[in-house]
């Protein structure tokens, strides 16, 4: 006899009723999408740090207790021209110009009194050899995060900056760099959804042979991707992840999520086969097949498993 709550009695109760399980996945769609919306990017992080604590990270925590205080988020913008030297009145008004945009930036973007120039402190140190080239280095205000969200505002103006005359203006470090990750991040999701989705579409298609049987696992996709981004909203709110854990659920929820689908689907057409009834062959595939997919989601670490736990169950199931 079936526990009381087990796969094979979820699966046999959503048969029975349809429209209730339809409601919560549809209560539970709704709910992630809010926390999504509200509270993801506030439990996501650019930065990386090391779990160990090896003689480096020691001396660093060193150096932030004792010295120096809390470690900087540093920035350089640099400032190029292929025809004009820093010598030049012309290299010298255009920097100088750049440099009040930027100390004109609202409190707390820039630290204050980080913000440097060749011209301003006499620093030789900050043009190149050929002196066609110079740097404008400054630490962002507040924390990792701060900086983070406030790299945006720098980048305008460098942008705003770029292309201008003959001068190119370009810029990079911590921040930036973290800046430059989530759109790499952004524009892989993206790239995953224009490209990946309509060719597990049409492949679907071909094995179920119509469009809206095929759709399903897709959906099942989706509704999982986003409930579990949900969950990704509230855990980083206890302790900030990674930014591509968005990546990875994405990645993962979308290939083990049809695969899974297809898993399921597949003991489903078996046991109608063997003469089962609808309701009875959906209570059989959650006890074979569901059940598998459950326990093979817990039995290893490693997400890489999960391309292959479909196969290695087919025996159990």
């Amino acid at each position: 006899m079936a526990s009381r709550v087990s796969p094979e009695s979820l699966a046999r109760g959503s048969a029975q009723r349809p429209w209730i399980a339809i409601g919560l996945w549809a209560l539970a769609f709704v709910i992630a999408g809010v926390l999504v919306g509200t509270l993801l990017n506030s439990g996501l992080t650019t930065e990386f740090t090391l779990t160990g604590n090896p003689e480096s990270k020691r001396a660093e925590t060193l150096l932030a207790d004792r010295l120096r205080g809390p470690r900087s988020t540093n920035e350089v913008v640099i400032v190029q021209s292929d025809t004009r030297s820093v010598d030049d009145p012309v290299f010298q008004r255009f920097v100088l110009d750049l440099f009040g945009r930027l100390g004109a930036l609202e409190p707390g973007i820039i630290k204050e009194g980080t913000l440097a120039s060749y011209y301003t402190h006499k620093a030789g140190f900050l043009v190149s050899a050929d002196r066609h080239a110079t740097l404008i280095p400054f630490s962002m205000a507040g924390t990792f995060d701060d900086a983070s969200q406030n790299i945006h505002r720098v980048s305008e103006a460098v942008d705003e900056a770029n292309g201008l005359s003959e001068f190119k203006v370009l810029m990079t470090g911590q921040a930036t760099v973290g800046k430059d990750f989530q759109e790499a991040s952004a524009s892989d999701i993206q790239k995953g959804e224009t490209v990946g989705v309509p060719i597990a579409l049409l492949i679907l298609v071909l094995v179920f042979g119509a469009v809206v049987a095929a759709l399903i696992p897709l959906v099942m996709a989706a509704l999982c991707i986003v409930i579990a981004l949900g969950v990704a909203a509230l855990v980083g709110q206890l302790l900030q992840l990674s930014l591509f854990v968005t990546n990875m659920i994405t990645m993962i929820g979308l290939a083990v999520g049809i695969d899974y689908s297809l898993f399921v689907v597949a003991r489903y057409r078996e046991e109608r086969a063997d003469g089962l009834d609808k309701i009875e062959a959906i209570a059989r595939a959650g006890a074979t097949a569901t059940r598998a997919v459950f326990f093979s989601r817990w039995s290893w670490p490693s997400p890489a498993w999960c391309w292959c736990r479909p196969t290695s169950f087919s025996a159990w199931a």
